[in-house]
């Protein structure tokens, strides 16, 4: 469950129209973040097909809505361009085969565990967050609900969590993106713990020269 501003006129009568039936729509990211005016070249061509919970509209025009995300899938054949985008798509299903079920359950493990020591390092994050992945159901959820919920994540690396159909493969990335984070955390409070130390000494000093 995510929040989703909408500005484009078009995109705004898209999402108009498909609150009058079933407010499912599919949500891709562009390659160029500052295009005005994407077309279907100017886009990822896996994204995830979203269900429209609330919307809600703002003095100026715009809507912000809050959806939820279903499943992956691949653009087809582009049927229409204006005024927004249609198109044919396929499914995208999990990959997981019997055999690597043992190693994606630890794969789960492990990063259920880095993401809760990442909540519990970072200043910026709520500690409520790390009660979330409660309600992932099975490996593939949880990975996608880690990778949703940390905003230090790149977007590159996020499309490309999205991009990967094999579970183990998806978890071993975001496994070790989120050990990449844990060092990062560290070095920054060990960093931070060393200035503070430097500034009692300077203070302790000070101290004793102006007696």
């Amino acid at each position: 469950m995510i929040p989703l501003a909408v500005g484009r006129p078009g995109s705004v009568r898209l999402v108009q129209e498909a609150l009058q039936g079933s407010r499912i729509l599919g949500a891709v990211m562009q390659r160029d973040p500052a295009a005005e005016d994407p077309r279907a070249q100017d886009l990822h061509s896996i994204g995830t097909v979203i269900l429209i919970h609330k919307a809600l509209k703002q003095p100026d025009g715009t809507l912000r809505l809050v959806v939820q995300g279903l499943t992956r899938f691949r653009i087809g054949d582009v049927v229409q361009e204006a005024p927004f985008l249609r198109a044919r798509i396929q499914r995208l299903t999990d990959e997981t085969p019997a055999t690597a079920t043992l190693e994606v359950e630890a794969l789960a493990r492990t990063a259920t565990g880095l993401f809760q020591k990442v909540v519990a390092m970072s200043p910026t994050l709520p500690d409520e967050l790390a009660n979330i992945l409660g309600a992932a159901e099975g490996p593939s959820a949880l990975a996608d609900l880690i990778a949703g919920s940390l905003p230090t994540l790149p977007t590159t690396l996020r499309q490309e969590l999205l991009e990967t159909i094999s579970v183990a493969e998806r978890l071993q990335r975001l496994v070790a993106a989120l050990t990449k984070e844990v060092e990062v955390l560290e070095l920054g409070s060990k960093i931070q713990s060393e200035a503070q130390s430097e500034m009692s000494k300077t203070q302790r000093s000070t101290i004793c020269a102006s007696k």
